[in-house]
């Protein structure tokens, strides 16, 4: 099923401040450039699993929906339309950020929702990526006429301000009435005993959130042909630059661990344009991909 969720909005609303909104949309040049989870990859001609997976048609248009819900206001708040698209039918191994003036699009397919590996809060936190290429700002793609964020930054933001809204007990995917914990494949890690040691972090929505970040990195290190990642294992590497394409599967595991487990509060009202105001919502980046 083809299903295209569209929230339709004028110009910036006149209870956001002129400062506030920090990336320019509408403008008269149209881009189409968009950003993906994974690397262009021909992955629907290789493998056979697409209907070997955990997450349902219901579950993939359940997060959907709970997103477009959840972010469609805040997107507003810039002046823009947020347009997410799921096409749970097609071998597509990817999802995408693009935008096209002040509409800002999120595409979703079945061929990465229905991976053996994936789990509900992990395809979730693959929804919340791509929504932060639009709003994770700082760092952004250097050659991205739209602001989008980079690869790490987009991890980093999904884990520490978008898995916090998808997985609280208001959310309407957790209304929707399914006990994400107890559907699992995921078995539970060294690194998921310290969401309790967090002042201001909710245990659950954190434990949530690390079961979603270990069941997304097993599928990228599937993908990739990797070692299967672990929070007891991080990434050794140290860039002397920061990362703008996508990190390997333990390194991307780390940042959803990083992101769980910071204790600061994203503001939704700012893009973070700088390095400055990107530290006012971060705690430490993973330095696999990040260049402080």
């Amino acid at each position: 099923m083809r299903l295209v969720y569209s929230l339709i909005f004028g110009a910036a609303l006149s209870c956001s401040a002129p400062g506030e909104i920090l990336t320019h949309v509408g403008s008269d040049q149209n881009h189409f450039e968009k950003v993906s989870f994974l690397p262009e990859n021909n992955y629907d001609k290789t493998k056979t699993y697409y209907s070997a997976g955990e997450v349902t048609e219901e579950d993939f248009d359940a997060v959907l929906a709970a997103a477009e819900e959840i972010y469609g206001p805040i997107v507003e708040s810039f002046g823009a339309r947020l347009i997410v698209f799921g096409d749970f039918e097609s071998p597509t191994v990817n999802a995408y950020a693009s935008q096209n003036g002040n509409e800002w699009s999120v595409n979703f397919y079945g061929g990465l929702a229905k991976h053996p590996e994936m789990s509900v809060p992990g395809f979730a936190l693959v929804v919340c990526h791509e929504l932060f290429h639009h709003l994770g700002g700082y760092n952004f793609y250097s050659d991205s006429p739209w602001k989008a964020s980079i690869e790490g930054q987009s991890d980093y933001g999904a884990a520490a301000s978008c898995a916090r809204k998808m997985f609280d007990q208001s959310s309407p995917l957790r209304i929707w009435g399914r006990d994400l914990m107890k559907r699992k494949k995921t078995p539970k890690e060294p690194g998921q005993k310290t969401c309790a040691g967090f002042y201001g972090i909710d245990k659950e929505i954190c434990e949530i959130t690390l079961e979603g970040g270990l069941s997304l990195g097993r599928v990228l290190a599937e993908l990739n042909s990797e070692k299967a990642p672990s929070y007891s294992t991080p990434s050794r590497v140290v860039v002397k630059k920061t990362m703008e394409s996508h990190p390997d599967s333990q390194c991307r595991t780390d940042t959803y661990l990083a992101g769980a487990l910071c204790n600061k509060t994203w503001n939704d009202s700012l893009i973070p344009r700088n390095k400055s105001e990107a530290d006012k919502v971060s705690c430490e980046k993973p330095k696999c991909w990040y260049k402080s």
